[in-house]
C-alpha cells in the first residue's frame, strides 16, 4: 500500500470514531424538542429579530430546529424553510469539518462557548465568511440536547477580505503538504513500521520508520546495511514461502496484499506481525516501488489463542457437565437455580422447569434434616466460600437420598460474584453399607469384649507398623496410653523357648507361604507369671498378590491350659487304678478260681452247695472287676482326647 493511502486510512479511522461519538450522544441525550422548543424563553427577542446576527438552533446531529429570519433570507436559495435540513448545506464543503469539531467540543464540555469562522455556501461566486459562537443547551440532568449558534458576517474584515480563488491559492500548500521533518515526525509516531522497497530483484529496503527497532530489536541502520535480506532473514522458516508467494501474487495482479506471519526478535522471542502493502507502477507495467506497513500483533494472537482455548475448555466442560452421571447444578448470585444437568434430574426427580424459583439448599427441608448441616451450608453461601459436605436430601417423590456435595463460588475476571456451581454424588448405597458395617463392628466388638479377644494388625506396607486394640494391651498387662510400641511389648514378654517358633510362623505368613495360621505360645508378664496365649492370623493381599497386612486375634487361655493339665493328671491316676485293677486285683482272683476248679474236679468238697456258691461268687467278682476296667479305659480315652 502507498504511504499516502496508509495515512488516509488513519484519518478515516479517526473520522469514524468522531462520527460514532456524535451518534452515541444523539441516541443517549436527544429529546423531542422540535415541537416543544420555545426560543423566546431561551434567547433575547432582539437577538432573534436582529438584522446583524444570524441565529440558529440545531440538534446534536446538526439538523436545524430553529433559524431566525436573517439566516433564512441568506439561504432562501437552498430552501424556503430550512427547518429539518442539515447545517452542512449552508456551509462551504471544505469547512464543514471545522463546524463538526466545534460542535463536538460543545457536547463534550457543556456550558463552554466555542468560536469558529467558516465560509458559507453561496449561490454564485460570492465570497462570504461568518464567525459563529456555539454553545449547548442542557436538559434538567445537565446533558446537552441542542446547539445554539450565533453568527456575524466578517467577510470585509481582515484576514477574510480576499476572494475565494485567492484564498485557495494562498492556503492550498499549507493545507495539503507536509515538509520532510513533518512527514518523518508523522511516520515515526505511527505505532507500526512504515517502509518503502525498491523495484529491484530483492525489493531492497530504501526507507523504514524507527518503529522497526521496537518490532525486531535491530536498529534502523542494520536494515540499511542489509537491504537485501536484513528483514527477510528474520521471517520464520515455516512462513517464508507463504510470505513470498502472497506478495508476488499481489504484485502480479496489481492488488494490495495483507498477511500475518511470524518473525524472530533479536532476543529470540517469536512474534506475530500483520503486513499490508501495495506496489506502485509507472504507467501500466513498470514497478516504481512498494509501500507498506507492518504491525506487531503478538498480543492479539495470544488473546485469540487464549480465547480459542477458553472456548474449547467451555465446550469440554459443558460436555462433561451434560455427560457425567453426577448431579451438576448452577445458581445465580441470588442463589436461584438456573441450570441442572440430566444427572441432577435423575437423582432428584426434578426437571429444570420445575426448579424455577427454587434456591440452593431447597432439598434440605424435612423432618430428619440435620440442622447443623444447614448452618454449615448457610455460612458458606453467605460468605461465598467453597464447601464440601454430606447431606441427607429429600427428592421429588418424598424419598431420601444421601449426597456428597462439592460446591464452588463463581466469580468473573473483576471479582464479581456470579453464583455457585455444585456437583453432587449419590452416596446412599455407601451410607447404607457404612451403617451396616458399623452395626457389624458393634456386634463384633461386643463379642470380642465378652470373650476378651484382642485384635491386632501388622501393616506391611507401612514399615510393619503394629496396631493393638485395648484388649490386646490388657492381655499383655500394659496400658494403651504408654509410649512403648506394641511390637516392643510383644517381643519383650515373649517366652524365650517360644521365640523361634513364633518368628518362623510370622515369616511364613509375611512371605505368603501360608494364608492363615494359629499358635499357642507363652509370655512372661511383668510380675513374672507365665501366661498362655492362643493366636490366630490371616493374610490380606493386594490385587497383584503381594502381602500388605496381617490381621489376627489373641486370647488369654492360661486357665484353660491349667484345667487341661489337671485333667491330664487325673487321667494318669485313673490309668494307674486301671492297671492295678487289671493286674493286681485279678491275680488273687485268678488263683482262687484255679483252686475252686481243682477242688471241683477232684470232688474234694463234699458239700456241693458250698462249692457252687463259692464258684458263683468268684465269677461275679471277676465280672465286676472287668466292668470297672472297661469303664476306666473309656474315661481314659475321653480325657486323653482334650
Amino acid at each position: 500500500m502507498p504511504i499516502l493511502v496508509f495515512e488516509y486510512e488513519f484519518k478515516d479511522l479517526f473520522a469514524s470514531v468522531d462520527s460514532l461519538f456524535t451518534h452515541v450522544l444523539l441516541i443517549l441525550n436527544y429529546v423531542p424538542v422540535m415541537n416543544t422548543l420555545q426560543v423566546e424563553k431561551l434567547l433575547p427577542i432582539k437577538l432573534l429579530h436582529s438584522r446583524n446576527f444570524s441565529v440558529v438552533i440545531t440538534d446534536l446531529s446538526g439538523g436545524y430546529l430553529y433559524v431566525n429570519s436573517l439566516f433564512q433570507e441568506k439561504f432562501a436559495f437552498i430552501s424556503k424553510n430550512l427547518l429539518g435540513s442539515h447545517f452542512s448545506k449552508t456551509v462551504y464543503s471544505k469547512d464543514v469539518i471545522l463546524c463538526n469539531t466545534a460542535a463536538k467540543s460543545c457536547i463534550k464540555e457543556p456550558g463552554q462557548t466555542f468560536s469558529v469562522t467558516v465560509r458559507k455556501a453561496t449561490e454564485g461566486k460570492d465570497y462570504n465568511w461568518t464567525q459563529w459562537d456555539i454553545s449547548s443547551l442542557k436538559n434538567e440532568n445537565g446533558n446537552p440536547y441542542a446547539l445554539v449558534c450565533v453568527g456575524q458576517d466578517v467577510t470585509k474584515k481582515d484576514p477574510y477580505n480576499s476572494s475565494l480563488d485567492d484564498h485557495d491559492k494562498v492556503h492550498k500548500k499549507n493545507e495539503h503538504f507536509l515538509n520532510e521533518n513533518q512527514f518523518t515526525s508523522l511516520v515515526n509516531h505511527i505505532p507500526g513500521v512504515v517502509y518503502r522497497c525498491n523495484s529491484d530483484e530483492y525489493f531492497s529496503i530504501s526507507y523504514t520508520s524507527n518503529e522497526i527497532e521496537n518490532l525486531t530489536g535491530y536498529p534502523v541502520a542494520y536494515f540499511y546495511e542489509n537491504r537485501k535480506d536484513g528483514y527477510s532473514r528474520l521471517i520464520n522458516e515455516e512462513d517464508k514461502a507463504m510470505v513470498k508467494s502472497t506478495i508476488r501474487n499481489a504484485i502480479n495482479n496489481k492488488e494490495q496484499y495483507a498477511l500475518e506471519y511470524r518473525i524472530k526478535h533479536k532476543d529470540g522471542e517469536l512474534r506475530w506481525v500483520f503486513e499490508r502493502g501495495q506496489a506502485v507502477f509507472e504507467g501500466d507495467k513498470q514497478i516504481s516501488f512498494i509501500d507498506g506497513c507492518i504491525f506487531d500483533i503478538t498480543n492479539k494472537k495470544q488473546v485469540e489463542a487464549a480465547l480459542a482455548y477458553s472456548k474449547d475448555e467451555v465446550k469440554r466442560l459443558a460436555l462433561v457437565a451434560h455427560s457425567t452421571t453426577n448431579s451438576v447444578m448452577i445458581t445465580d448470585a441470588d442463589e436461584n437455580i438456573i441450570w441442572v444437568n440430566e444427572g441432577f434430574t435423575r437423582i432428584s426427580g426434578y426437571t429444570l422447569d420445575e426448579l424455577k424459583g427454587k434456591k440452593i439448599g431447597y432439598s434440605l427441608e424435612g423432618t430428619e434434616t440435620d440442622e447443623d448441616a444447614k448452618k454449615r451450608l448457610r455460612f458458606a453461601i453467605d460468605n461465598r466460600l467453597p464447601f464440601k459436605d454430606e447431606f441427607l436430601c429429600y427428592v421429588k417423590d418424598g424419598g431420601q437420598v444421601w449426597v456428597e456435595v462439592d460446591s464452588q463460588p463463581l466469580f468473573d475476571e473483576k471479582g464479581k460474584h456470579l453464583g455457585f456451581m455444585t456437583i453432587e454424588n449419590d452416596i446412599t448405597r455407601r451410607k447404607l453399607a457404612q451403617k451396616e458395617q458399623e452395626e457389624l463392628l458393634q456386634r463384633l466388638t461386643l463379642a470380642t469384649d465378652s470373650a476378651k479377644i484382642g485384635i491386632w494388625e501388622i501393616d506391611i506396607k507401612n514399615n510393619n507398623h503394629v496396631i493393638w486394640d485395648d484388649t490386646m494391651f490388657d492381655i499383655y498387662g500394659y496400658s494403651n496410653t504408654e509410649e512403648a510400641s506394641p511390637y516392643k511389648i510383644w517381643k519383650k514378654l515373649l517366652h524365650p523357648d517360644d521365640t523361634n517358633m513364633m518368628m518362623e510362623i510370622i515369616g511364613e505368613l509375611v512371605s505368603g507361604k501360608k494364608e492363615m495360621d494359629s499358635a499357642l505360645y507363652r509370655i512372661i508378664t511383668t510380675n513374672g507369671m507365665i501366661r498362655f496365649i492362643e493366636s490366630h492370623a490371616i493374610v490380606k493381599k493386594s490385587e497383584s498378590g503381594k502381602v500388605i497386612r496381617l490381621i489376627g486375634t489373641n486370647r488369654n487361655v492360661t486357665d484353660d491350659v491349667l484345667v487341661q493339665e489337671k485333667l491330664k493328671s487325673q487321667n494318669k491316676a485313673l490309668r494307674d487304678i486301671a492297671f492295678i485293677q487289671s493286674h493286681e486285683v485279678r491275680r488273687p482272683l485268678a488263683n482262687i478260681l484255679g483252686v475252686i476248679e481243682v477242688l471241683n474236679n477232684n470232688n474234694t468238697v463234699s458239700n456241693k452247695d458250698i462249692l457252687d456258691h463259692l464258684i458263683q461268687s468268684a465269677n461275679e467278682l471277676d465280672t465286676q472287676i472287668r466292668s470297672i476296667v472297661q469303664k476306666t479305659n473309656s474315661l481314659d480315652g475321653l480325657i486323653g482326647g482334650f
